[in-house]
């Protein structure tokens, strides 16, 4: 199995071992018998493969199982992730729940590279810092609509643009809700050769896309402007975030709400009419509240209609829930399942599913299930 597991991932998982232990190179390889800390460096750089007997002793001395080492789909060491959560989310779930989403974008990696073959060489950016202004991160927003040929309602092209044309797959996940209501909305994962979005599907759909579009921001930016950790998603905290999180809200109400599609929907006899403006809300597939901020910091409104729109009720959607996970996703696991390439219990594990709940995933994407029950 060592040698069916790059080096590279091995050695992320050594660092992140080493540094959970609190130990440093010098002390780990007098451990292993090696002549010093640079080959201790080489095992976590990728650049010297790890022995069966140093991974031995590895599991022992840093209290890991093997398989923490040797999981083809773990993401741990290498991935780093930026989650939009409610402030009153205590930590231990939203760490957990870290743990559970990994262990999806490891399967989806190992999925696409089974199809695919290789990684994709490129990688889109938007040509943007923490320098940039707001007008600029609305500007690129508005270049990405036409871009992207997104049309006069861009939520609705969004997701297959992003995925397809982009190359960020999109995960819509069953998140933690507390019994008092706090969530976690969405979040980036960014790994060297790939950046995944999560999205909870239980939120509103106005919610949805605007989670989309703000972590879409990050996974487009994150090389030059890394995002914390956590950030709260609560438009009540929107004039306390950090640059970085002000410079995604600006592209994501720009991306959803462009000035072209503004001009052509809003009928500015009626700029004032609140009514009038959350039907338009309810066509771009955003929230009164997210209209309002946009056209109040584009002047076109003052304080009284912002702050009367806000109050305006989100019209009744007839989207319902999005399917769990993504239609791609589920298809390559179907297909890896299917062919051989993946048992039905190590796909199962992975997923944190049992395996009736693995057939229902398949239903519920209209795929016959590939294994007996």
């Amino acid at each position: 199995m060592l040698e069916q597991l790059s080096n590279r991932l091995i050695g992320y998982r050594v660092k992140a071992a080493r540094e959970a232990a609190d130990w440093n190179q010098e002390r780990l390889a007098e451990v292993l018998g090696l002549k010093d800390r640079q080959s201790i460096s080489d095992i976590e750089n990728g650049k010297r493969r790890l022995h069966p007997d140093e991974l031995v002793t590895l599991s022992d001395v840093l209290e890991r199982d093997v398989e923490y080492f040797l999981d083809p789909f773990a993401v741990v060491g290498e991935a780093e992730f930026s989650w939009r959560a409610s402030p009153a989310l205590p930590e231990d779930p939203l760490d957990d729940f870290e743990l559970r989403a990994g262990q999806w974008i490891g399967l989806l990696r190992w999925l696409r590279e089974g199809e695919q073959g290789r990684v994709n060489p490129l990688k889109h950016s938007l040509r943007l810092t923490t320098q940039s202004t707001f007008e600029e991160a609305i500007a690129r927003a508005e270049d990405l609509v036409q871009a992207l040929n997104l049309g006069k309602v861009p939520a609705e092209r969004l997701i297959e643009s992003i995925e397809e044309k982009l190359d960020i797959p999109i995960l819509f996940v069953d998140t933690v809700t507390t019994l008092g209501g706090d969530s976690i909305s969405g979040a980036t994962c960014h790994l060297q050769d790939l950046g995944v979005i999560l999205i909870n599907r239980n939120e509103s759909e106005a919610r949805r896309f605007y989670d989309l579009a703000h972590e879409l921001f990050h996974a487009l930016t994150w090389d030059a402007m890394q995002p914390e950790h956590r950030e709260s998603n609560s438009y009540e905290e929107r004039g306390r975030t950090r640059r970085i999180e002000q410079l995604a809200n600006n592209f994501a109400a720009a991306l959803l709400m462009p000035t072209a599609s503004l001009e052509h929907l809003i009928d500015k006899r009626h700029i004032n009419d609140t009514d009038h403006l959350a039907d338009i809300a309810a066509e771009l597939r955003v929230s009164p509240m997210a209209l309002a901020w946009r056209l109040y910091n584009m002047k076109w409104i003052g304080e009284e209609t912002r702050d009367a729109l806000k109050q305006e009720r989100q019209r009744p959607t007839t989207s319902g829930t999005p399917k769990r996970l993504s239609v791609s996703f589920v298809t390559m696991l179907h297909a890896a399942i299917d062919k051989g390439r993946l048992s039905v219990r190590k796909a199962a594990k992975a997923l944190g599913m049992t395996l009736p709940q693995l057939a229902d995933l398949f239903a519920e994407h209209s795929l016959a299930s590939p294994f007996e029950q």
